[in-house]
Order: C-alpha cells, then structure tokens, then sequence
C-alpha cells in the first residue's frame, strides 16, 4: 500500500483536488452562480474529463499494443499499471460530477420583492407513482390557491419543460402549474420499462391518475389540462373518458390525424426541394418513400422530414427575437437547472426509443372519427405557419366538435410552437378569456 500511495501520489492529489472542486461547486457555488454561468462552467468541467480520459484510453490502447507485439512487455505492464489507475480517477471523477449534478438538480423558488421565497408559492420537483413506475413532475405556482393547470408535452418522448418555465413563467402567477415528465421522456426515462406499457392507452391511465394525485393534493374538484402536439393526443383521450376531472381542454398545434399530417408533410418537402432543384434531398425522400415508416428506428425518416419542414417553412417565418435566440430545445434543456446530466442523456434517449416504440402506433389515429364529442368546453389554439401539423386538418377536425362551448384561435406570426413565439397573445388568451370563462370554484 505504501509504495501505491509513493507511486501514484500525484494522481490521488488530482483526485482529491478534483473531488474538492465538484463538491465545492455542487453545494456552495451552483446556486448562487446562476443558471446561464453555470451551464458553462459544467460544460467545459465535463468536456475536459471527457478529453482527459479519452487521451488517456487512447495511450492505454497504445500500450496494449505494444504488450501484444511483444516489444519490452515488463516496462509496458507497469506503464499499463498506472495509465489504469488515472483512467478509474477519469472515472470516479466523472461519476462524481454526475451525480452531484443529479443530487442538487431543482427548480427556482419563486421569489417576492425582498428577494426571499414567496410566502403561499410553491416550486418543486417530485417523483409519484403512475401506472406501476415512478414519474416526475415539476410544479411552479405564486400561490398554491390558484386552479391546477397541467402541461402536456408534445414528442411522443420529448420533454418541453424547459420551454414551458422560460416562456411561459407569466402562467405561474394564475394557475399552479403542472409539468408532467411523461413516461419514457426526460426524467422519467427510466419509466420506458415495461416496454409492453409503452401505450396511448397506458399514457392516458397514467394522466387520469396524475389528475387524480393533483385534485386530492390542492383540493379541487376540477382542473385544467393543454396538450401541445403529441401531448394533445393524451389530452383528448384523457377529457372525452373523464369530463367531470376537468374545467376545459386546451389544444394547442392539436394533432388530429397522424398518417394524413406526414404524408403532408412529406409532399410539402418533396415539392420545395423539386422546386428549388435540391435533387440529393429528392433522392433522400425517394429512397424513404412516403409515410408511415416502421421498423427499428422509425425516428431516423421522421427526422428527415421534421427537420427539413422546420427549417425550410417554420423557422424563417418566427417574428419573435426572444424565442429565434433562445428556444432550442436542447440549448434550453442543457442550460436548464431541474436536468442533472444524467436526465440530459435520458432526454436524449428518450427523443430516439420512446419516439421508437410510441408514434407508429398513432398512424391508424384520426379524431374526425371517434373524437369530436366533448362534455367540457374546448378551445384550440393553431400557428398560421405550423408545417409539421398543418393548421388546415385541426381546422376541419374543430369544426366537427360537439361540445359545451369552443372556440378557436389562430397565431398568425407562429408555426408549431405558438405558445412559446407568441407567448403574450397565449397568455392573454389563458388568463383573460378562457379562465373567466370557465373556472368556478
């Protein structure tokens, strides 16, 4: 042991002084730095562990080479020896980093004029059980009293919390706010087993029970619930089985018809890259052939698709300065302080596998079917340029509901995500009209 200590004496300085540093850093320093200065400071922190340790299994693999071939093999064991021991340090460090990441990971209190929490407010992060597995919210509130709001992401696997808290804070002041991190998706990654439970179906019960847990907890009778996209889907369901749980039903970028929105799509692209001569992209989209795709890895034609779409047709046409600068999803989500970087890889696998195994079972879906009758008033709210669920089949599929009270309102200078390009005219809409209109307690 003592001539481990004398031999290794530097790398177990560096350990120590590492373990120091993320230590000091995840309990003293990470709140009071902020969010912005923070996420680069993390950054740069597991960006250079990560180099570190790539060189050293770059010299490692080297040195098993030299073992292989035989050339002064009792000299390259003892430099394996100690290459070993700084790659464990990589590593210990590296787990470290993680964890502290994921044990001081929270969401900002809601502060007063003083500068000190709220008194009445309400800003956490908890697990509950839904549906057999442990799922995560986050709620945000200035005043526990105010009727309960949940907020369904769209995906089928992606999280848009860290949208929801950066455009759309002014909600938290009128409602108490409900981010739910669905099953296989951000936090809840871990969520995606069974994969047997991996359905509409299942996602629905899961909505039920979590408005179940949020009407017992804020002693309420009836709550809110907005679906944006894939969120929307849920959201319908969840209203038509249980009216009497809900004030209204908020459907924003509303999906209808999944099949019938891509094979737009899919033509929508083909034509602009016929048209502008992009013959590599028509060959791209020959080789996909047109939607629905199955398969192992559906996601990967999707993305073709969505990605094109989005940068051809969506993003130029965004007014809002605001959101051009800031509403990258997965700038958002790395900078975002509710993620440790354990939940930031979960985000990511929860883009590609929940996607996987969730959006082809949408493609047989279509609302103007079995979805136009309501018990609850509805209001639905579309962008003008929204490419990837073009406005025109949500439009025919509002006309076709039966229901209490609806109305339906158009983003004129928004595509998919209006509620965060125009987020004023949103929460106009959500505090001046629909909650006068609607909430009786």
């Amino acid at each position: 042991m003592k001539q481990f200590l004398q031999t290794n004496f530097k790398k177990l300085l560096f350990l120590i002084v590492g373990l120091t540093i993320i230590v000091d850093y995840f309990i003293f320093r990470r709140k009071a730095i902020g969010v912005e200065v923070g996420s680069r400071i993390e950054m740069f922190f597991l960006g250079a562990l990560l180099l570190i340790g790539i060189g050293t299994i770059i010299v490692v693999l080297i040195t098993l080479i030299g073992l292989v071939i035989n050339k002064d093999r009792k000299s390259k064991k003892k430099k394996l020896g100690n290459q070993m021991v700084f790659v464990l340090i990589i590593i210990v460090l590296l787990a470290s980093f993680v964890f502290g990441s994921q044990l001081t990971a929270h969401t900002p209190k809601i502060l007063g004029d003083d500068g000190q929490p709220k008194p009445g407010s309400i800003a956490t992060m908890e697990k509950v059980r839904l549906g057999g597995v442990d799922q995560w919210v986050i709620i945000r509130a200035h005043d526990v009293n105010k009727p309960v709001l949940i907020l369904l992401s769209g995906g089928p696997g992606g999280s848009e919390a860290a949208r929801f808290i950066r455009f759309n804070a002014a909600l938290e002041k009128h409602f108490v706010v409900v981010i739910w991190e669905q099953r296989g998706c951000g936090k809840s990654y871990p969520s995606i087993n069974p994969k047997s439970a991996m359905t509409v179906d299942q996602y629905t019960s899961d909505l039920l029970e979590l408005t179940n847990l949020m009407l017992e907890r804020f002693d309420e009778e009836k709550i809110y619930v907005l679906g944006h996209s894939w969120g929307s889907i849920i959201g319908v369901n969840t209203v038509q089985q249980r009216p009497d749980l809900f004030h209204a039903y908020i459907g924003t970028a509303q999906m209808v018809d999944v099949q019938e929105t891509d094979q737009k799509i899919y033509d929508l692209v083909m034509e602009h890259a016929r048209q502008t001569g992009d013959t590599q992209f028509v060959r791209t989209l020959e080789r996909m052939g047109e939607p629905p795709y199955f398969g192992k890895s559906p996601i990967k034609p999707y993305s073709t698709l969505f990605g094109r779409e989005y940068s051809v047709f969506e993003y130029p046409n965004i007014k809002n300065e605001a959101y051009r600068k800031d509403g990258d999803i997965l700038l958002l989500m790395l900078k975002q302080p509710e993620y440790g970087w354990l939940d930031r890889v979960y985000y990511l696998l929860g883009l590609m596998n929940t996607f996987n195994i969730v959006y082809p079972q949408l493609q047989a879906r279509d609302f103007r079917m079995d979805g136009i009758n309501f018990e609850v008033p509805v209001y639905m709210m579309l962008g003008r340029n929204d490419m990837n669920n073009p406005y025109q089949i949500p439009e025919e599929y509002f006309e076709m509901i039966d229901a209490p009270q609806k109305q339906l309102y158009f983003f004129e200078e928004s595509g998919h995500g209006m509620i965060w390009e125009e987020a004023d005219l949103f929460h106009d809409l959500m505090i001046n009209t629909i909650l006068p209109e609607t909430y009786q307690h």
